[in-house]
Formats: structure tokens, sequence, C-alpha cells
């Protein structure tokens, strides 16, 4: 493998794991990690392949940050989700963000099954089965969508850390990668 990628991939590692322990602490992402990974993203490629390489970092955060916009305007992920995500393509470029965004919503998906089951297996956890039973009725007597928020105590309440789902997408990804050169 190249010197370059190495590299490449050590901070973008570095920054997503990084992300994923403040996370998991916080339930949040500093701007301030986000802002400086996408900032050594974009002069690493341009150091690494001149000004293609940095059009391609910038291309690559445009193309992380579309990725995970839906989600954040659905409510499904945060700001600083999409943003991570954003400062990811920076290093992998368009198609290298793109495909590790998707690899992290899988991710994401199975870390959600799992967070949702475990209020099967605890007593304590409030059951959103009443509550979806409630909107899933009421769209089906007017036709309506309508929404009841989660109640105190649900576990579909509580926000779950999506950086963690970034750093095994991206690391899954550049695992694959390193299977491939």
């Amino acid at each position: 493998m190249r010197h370059e990628l190495l590299l490449i991939y050590g901070f973008v590692l570095l920054l997503v794991w990084s992300a994923s322990v403040w996370d998991l602490r916080q339930r949040r992402i500093p701007n301030a990690l986000v802002l400086a990974g996408a900032v050594v993203g974009v002069l690493l490629q341009g150091a690494l392949s001149g000004s293609g390489g940095a059009l391609a970092a910038i291309h690559g955060l445009l193309v992380g940050l579309a990725i995970l916009i839906p989600g954040y305007l659905m409510g499904f992920t945060g700001a600083g989700d999409a943003k991570l995500m954003a400062a990811v393509g920076t290093f992998l470029g368009p198609l290298g963000a793109f495909q590790a965004g998707l690899v992290s919503i899988i991710f994401g998906g199975i870390i959600g099954i799992l967070f949702a089951a475990t209020a099967l297996f605890n007593k304590s956890s409030v059951s959103p089965l009443g509550r979806y039973r409630l909107m899933v009725e009421t769209l089906v007597v007017t036709g309506k969508p309508f929404y009841i928020a989660p109640k105190k105590g649900e576990v579909m309440g509580k926000r779950f850390p999506f950086a963690v789902s970034i750093a095994l997408g991206t690391t899954a990804w550049i695992f694959w990668q390193w299977s491939l050169g």
C-alpha cells in the first residue's frame, strides 16, 4: 500500500474514533474536532496530490455532507454527525465518502435495531408499542400521519451516538479498500 494512503487512512481513523469517544461520552461531536479534521483532509490531499487532490477533498466534503443531511433534516442524526461525515469526505474523496457513508448508515441501522431491542429485555424501559399503535390507528382512520413523541424513559427517545456508526463504516470501508489494493 502506498505511504500516502497510510497517512490519509491514519488521519481519518484518528478523526472518526476520536469523534466516537466524544459522542459516547458527551452525546455530541465538537465543532473544533470536525473543522480541524476537514482542514487537515483538504491540506493533506492538496499536499499529496496538488490542486486536483484539494478539489477532490472539497467534493468529498460535499458528498459526505449530502449523504447525512436528509437524516439530520428528519431528526435521525445530529448536525455533528453530518459535519463529521463531511470531514471524512475530505480524506476519502467523493466516491469514498459516498461508499463509507452508505456503510456507516448500514452500521447505524444495525446498531439502532440492537439499541431498540434492549427495550424488550429491559423491564424498566417504557415500551413504544402503545405509541406506535396509536400513530398507526390515527393514520388509518384520518389518512394523515400523526407523530407522538417518545415518553420519558422510552428507549426510542434516547439519543444514540451515530459517530460510532461513522467510525465503524469508515473503518470497514478502509479495510475493504485495503483488501482490493
